[in-house]
């Protein structure tokens, strides 16, 4: 009840994003067909469609999910390193809402004809300020099995929890900063390169940094 409180009294305005597709359905059913989009390639393609109930319920209703899970992290973290308001899971619980809305925007737009290829470029751009945001945070992480860099050594060392989410911080933050500059400048095929190319660094680089901290550790 506790945690139910706090996001009534502390985080409304993210309870009232949450509620918001769900008021708007009822105007936009009828202007929708049976099939919508709900998939793209890398060049910006359909290549996948859902029922209308599907495409207009399901990001709602995992943006619900997983906000409730988040805000529930404090009560099933076994080590008990987090608070409910502790940074970052506010801005994470915000962030995470905006983003699926701003998906579930970019559906009904595709739905009602109104969706260019080039704006996929927009969920990229979207994912880039995730990652410059979240990187700002990720340093002051404290060891937990829920979010971050978790790989086998940072969860039986903090100190290589420590070093490895200080490295991963920088990088976030620098791959998110370039992906965010680049993004006027690229074509929607060339950003879509470059942008996997961005998250495979970012993801892959500090798994091998926590591995190498843990074979020093391991001679010394």
């Amino acid at each position: 009840m506790k945690t139910l409180k706090y996001a009534f009294k502390k985080e409304w305005y993210n309870l009232i994003l949450l509620l918001l597709p769900f008021l708007i359905v009822p105007f936009i059913w009828d202007k929708l067909p049976a099939q919508i989009p709900t998939h793209w390639n890398m060049q910006g393609h359909v290549d996948s469609y859902s029922s209308k109930s599907f495409g207009l319920l399901f990001a709602p209703l995992l943006n619900i999910g997983l906000y409730f899970l988040i805000l529930y992290l404090p009560k099933i973290d076994p080590k008990k390193r987090f608070e409910i308001n502790q940074k970052p899971l506010p801005i994470l619980r915000s962030l995470m809402i905006l983003f699926l809305l701003g998906i579930q925007f970019w559906i009904v737009q595709s739905a009602m004809g109104q969706q260019t290829i080039g704006s996929q470029k927009w969920l990229y751009l979207g994912i880039s300020i995730f990652f410059l945001v979240m990187g700002n945070y990720l340093k002051t992480l404290k060891p937990n099995y829920f979010i971050g860099i978790r790989v086998p050594w940072t969860l039986e060392d903090e100190e290589n929890w420590r070093q490895t989410h200080r490295m991963g911080s920088y990088l976030w933050v620098a791959g998110g900063l370039l992906l965010i500059i680049l993004f006027p400048f690229l074509s929607l095929k060339t950003y879509s390169t470059f942008f996997f190319t961005v998250i495979m660094i970012i993801a892959i680089v500090p798994m091998a940094y926590s591995f190498y901290l843990y074979k020093q550790s391991a001679k010394n």
